[in-house]
């Protein structure tokens, strides 16, 4: 299916895990997509060139989120390689702190991963959503965590950083749904890639969390993938503001 032919992807934190099968996942069915890193420059162009083997166009560009003009260096290389951009997904992360809230840093800790998860989407969108506009269109879709839904002593960073982004998607969605701009988020459950079998966790406590999920097993990042591009096909064309849980059941609510 090459239903994205003619459609150009910027995504971000593209390099491993979710990211590169993001981009794998649109290259093979017809987009051209940016690959963004910010140190991962090899991973970065294996990324590329598997892009382009399944017969999507790829370009790699390093940049930081958080610095919005190597931002705009980036969406401008971008409309200059590819005459415009449709797509933007936000998955660029930051290592997040586990610490208990006494021992938490406002600036080391907090605003870190505020400037990263927030800020970065922040910069990312006000620099491509004129764009967007531009060609009539398009589609976000912002990654987000359980943590955003669930308490925990240990995430004080990192829940709130990601239930911030959860509401500046919404509103994204309300003010820019009537330019034919679709704002959504997915919140995905435990992954796990061959590259990061187990994020420092045991093989015991992995299936441990196995058996807590309804459907029996925990998410590859092509599961994440495919709901990302489902959000920003067609198919989805009357979904904005929406969060679609990707973590086989665990955690279920209302």
């Amino acid at each position: 299916m090459m239903d994205f032919e003619g459609k150009v992807a910027l995504v971000t934190g593209a390099s491993r895990q979710i990211g590169s099968a993001l981009a794998l996942t649109l290259g093979q069915r017809g987009g051209s997509v940016i690959v963004n890193y910010f140190s991962g420059k090899e991973r970065a162009e294996r990324v590329a060139a598997q892009v382009e083997a399944t017969g999507g166009r790829a370009l790699i560009h390093g940049a930081d989120i958080r610095d919005r003009g190597a931002v705009r260096e980036m969406v401008e290389q971008t409309i200059n390689n590819f005459g415009g951009l449709d797509i933007l997904i936000n998955n660029a992360r930051q290592l997040h702190p586990k610490k208990s809230f006494l021992d938490l840093d406002w600036e080391e800790d907090m605003c870190s991963q505020l400037e990263v998860h927030l800020g970065g989407a922040f910069h990312c969108c006000q620099e491509v959503i004129p764009h967007m506009i531009n060609r009539g269109g398009g589609a976000i879709v912002n990654m987000l965590s359980t943590a955003f839904r669930n308490a925990s002593p240990l995430l004080h960073a990192y829940g709130p950083a990601k239930a911030a982004l959860r509401n500046f998607t919404m509103n994204l969605a309300a003010e820019f749904g009537p330019q034919g701009i679709r704002v959504n988020s997915i919140t995905p459950g435990t992954t796990r890639s061959p590259e990061y079998p187990s994020r420092n966790r045991s093989e015991a406590e992995m299936e441990e969390r196995r058996m807590d999920i309804p459907l029996r097993r925990i998410a590859t990042p092509e599961d994440v993938a495919e709901t990302a591009i489902f959000l920003c096909s067609d198919a989805a064309r009357h979904i904005t503001g929406a969060d679609l849980p990707v973590n086989g059941g665990s955690k279920i609510t209302l």
